[in-house]
């Protein structure tokens, strides 16, 4: 009998319109020998929180990643998360060796911070934004981090890896670079996904038992105005700062500008003013308490603001000059970009198994316990 092989491949920002405007022939080749769903994202629409989310099968409540950058909410320090440290679950490669479902576990993606959270559990860890030199012999040289290519290249060693090592379990995750600078019917966006799906077309073609899932971790809107929080309830006597869910150190994919963010109050017996002034600000679609964002979106409650607040579909959240200025920036965080495609090949399951891109994570548990 053969060993049953998983592929799973977050498109990062790979949403409806960017896959209905390109020419795709595997990936239509895939749904339509399989299935096409409409699925939903984790909000905040974050890469960490949805990757994290898919690769443990679970939600922020569950593995505690919440944001691109934690807060603590007693000493306001800050900190980027790029580790495993505040990562409560197991990985889908830790379940897969505890259960004897894999002999070799892989991990592709192109950040490094990526690598550093989801490495657990794998033989194969590889991050196209640094990787080992015997890729580079293999792949090609290292691509910039900010461009298509670098995309190429990863899905390349995955390529590479399946002909080789033919591990069990394998998880890609792709960065947003393109969809963040051109929209869905730019040629540079058309030309990125449609060597992404010549390349899955090879692997297909190597390996025409293997499942395979395609989805995505957020989608990617244009945005026209940049609001402040902190400062918005500043100015209205209420002591308060702002970190946008979506702040790391790639800023020139988005200038750390996000569709949600966390707000810390000074004195949180002002939680309810601060709430209803926030709701009062043009482009700040919704604003909640901590304990009903935790409870709303299955968020972990010690590991975000006293206040959540999405944006609406134009609007984005930073650290500002001023509380509201005009912005020309393509960016995610809110609901609006929460809305993503799961394409399953040779899947066990069918398409009504799947609500959210994390079932793709959670089923497979599921299936080994």
């Amino acid at each position: 009998m053969n060993r049953r092989k998983i592929l799973i491949l977050c498109i990062d920002a790979g949403s409806h319109d960017y896959l209905a405007a390109s020419d795709l022939p595997t990936i239509r080749q895939l749904a339509k020998s399989g299935f096409y769903v409409h699925a939903n994202a984790v909000i905040p629409s974050v890469t960490n929180v949805n990757n994290v989310s898919i690769a443990t099968g679970s939600f922020p409540e569950t593995h505690g990643i919440t944001t691109n950058y934690h807060v603590d909410r007693e000493t306001g320090k800050g900190e980027f998360i790029e580790d495993n440290r505040f990562l409560l679950a197991q990985t889908l490669f830790e379940v897969a060796k505890a259960y004897k479902f894999a002999d070799k576990t892989a991990l592709f993606v192109t950040k490094q911070k990526l690598l550093r959270m989801l490495e657990a559990g794998t033989d194969i860890a590889v991050a196209a934004e640094s990787p080992p030199a015997e890729y580079i012999d293999t792949v090609g040289p290292v691509e910039p981090i900010y461009s298509a290519e670098v995309n190429w290249w990863l899905l390349r060693a995955v390529h590479a890896v399946l002909r080789t090592d033919n591990p069990e379990l394998v998880y890609c995750s792709t960065t947003d670079w393109v969809q963040h600078k051109y929209a869905s019917d730019e040629d540079i966006s058309q030309q990125h996904l449609e060597e992404l799906d010549r390349i899955i077309g090879n692997i297909v073609d190597d390996d025409p038992q293997r499942e395979i899932y395609i989805t995505a971790d957020h989608g990617m809107l244009a945005k026209t105005t940049a609001i402040d929080p902190g400062r918005v309830l500043r100015k209205h006597g209420i002591s308060a700062s702002s970190i946008p869910i979506i702040k790391d150190r790639y800023v020139a994919h988005h200038g750390n500008l996000g569709g949600a963010a966390y707000v810390f109050l000074k004195d949180r017996t002002n939680i309810t003013r601060a709430i209803q002034t926030l709701l009062n600000t043009s482009g700040i679609e919704e604003v909640y308490s901590a304990e009903d964002a935790a409870c709303r979106f299955r968020l972990h409650p010690e590991r975000i603001g006293d206040i959540f607040v999405l944006a609406d579909e134009t609007t984005v959240f930073g650290e500002l000059e001023t509380a509201i200025e005009p912005t020309a920036v393509r960016s995610h965080g809110s609901r609006h970009e929460s809305y993503v495609p799961i394409i399953g090949y040779n899947s066990p399951w069918s398409a009504t198994d799947f609500e959210y891109n994390l079932d793709v994570g959670r089923l497979f548990l599921e299936s080994l316990r």
